[in-house]
C-alpha cells in the first residue's frame, strides 16, 4: 500500500522515524519535496500524509509574522496546498502530523496560533508544548463522538513539540475539533461536513512516541489504515 508523504526538513531529508513507523504498518511511503516533480498519476497513492516541519507562512491566513515565527518555506507551503486540494478533489484520505494539522487548517480556511506560549499565558494557563529539548508530555481530552475519540478511547496523554497550533476560534469549515489539551490547544482535527475526504490530523508526534505512549500511536495508525 503506497502513501504519498511530504518531506520534512530544510534539507528535505526524510527522518527515519516516519519511514520506520509507516513501513512497520504495511505502508510504503513515497516522500515528495518542493524540488521534486509531482507524480504523473496519483492512482497508486492511497492517502496523503502531511508531516512535521517549520512554520506555515502567516501571510496565508492574513497575519504578519510573530517574532518567534521562523523556518517559513513558501515553496513547501505551495506544494502542500496543491496536494491537499488534489486529494480533496479525489475524495481520498488526508492525514496530518504537527505542521500537517496546521497546514490543513490554513488551506481549508482557518488560522493559527503563531506562538503557543504567548497564547497560553494570555489565557492564564500553564502548559508546556515545546520544551528546549525532546518532547513534552501532557494530558489530552477527546471528543468521544468523533472517529479519533472512539479509536483512542482511554488515551490520557500524548507527546508534544510545537510552538504553533490551529487557532480554536478559527477552525476551518469542513474540519471539526476532535481533541484538545487542558489549556485549550487543539490536538486533533477530523473531517466535518462536505469535505469528501476522510481527514485525521494530530498536533502530536505518533511516529516517535516512547514505549509508554506506544498504544496511542498504534491506535491512531489503525484508525488511519481503516480509512484508506
Amino acid at each position: 500500500m503506497k502513501w504519498l508523504a511530504t518531506k520534512t526538513l530544510v534539507t528535505y531529508d526524510v527522518p527515519e522515524t516516519y519511514d520506520r513507523w509507516l513501513r512497520a504498518n504495511g505502508v510504503e511511503p513515497v516522500f515528495l519535496g518542493p524540488n521534486d516533480e509531482l507524480p504523473e498519476s496519483f492512482t497508486e497513492f492511497r492517502a496523503l500524509l502531511l508531516t512535521g516541519g517549520g512554520d506555515v507562512d502567516p501571510a496565508r491566513y492574513g497575519q504578519k509574522p510573530h517574532p518567534k515565527t521562523g523556518d517559513v518555506m513558501p515553496n513547501r507551503d505551495a506544494l502542500e496546498e496543491k496536494l491537499i486540494r488534489k486529494y480533496l478533489d479525489m475524495g481520498r484520505p488526508i492525514f496530518g502530523i504537527c505542521r500537517g494539522i496546521q497546514m490543513l487548517n490554513v488551506v481549508m480556511g482557518g488560522k493559527l496560533i503563531q506562538h503557543v506560549p504567548d497564547w497560553i499565558k494570555k489565557h492564564g494557563k500553564e502548559e508546556i508544548h515545546s520544551p528546549a529539548t525532546g518532547d513534552a508530555t501532557h494530558p489530552v481530552k477527546f471528543a468521544l463522538r468523533t472517529s479519533i475519540g472512539k479509536a483512542l478511547r482511554g488515551v490520557k496523554e500524548i507527546n508534544s513539540h510545537h510552538h504553533q497550533a490551529a487557532d480554536p476560534k478559527h477552525i476551518a469549515k469542513g474540519l471539526r475539533l476532535a481533541a484538545k489539551s487542558p489549556a485549550g490547544i487543539p490536538e486533533a482535527l477530523v473531517e466535518g461536513d462536505g469535505t469528501g475526504s476522510p481527514i485525521v490530523a494530530v498536533q502530536w508526534h505518533p511516529e516517535r512516541m516512547d514505549e509508554g505512549l506506544a498504544p496511542a500511536s498504534q491506535a491512531l495508525m489503525q484508525l488511519m489504515l481503516n480509512l484508506v
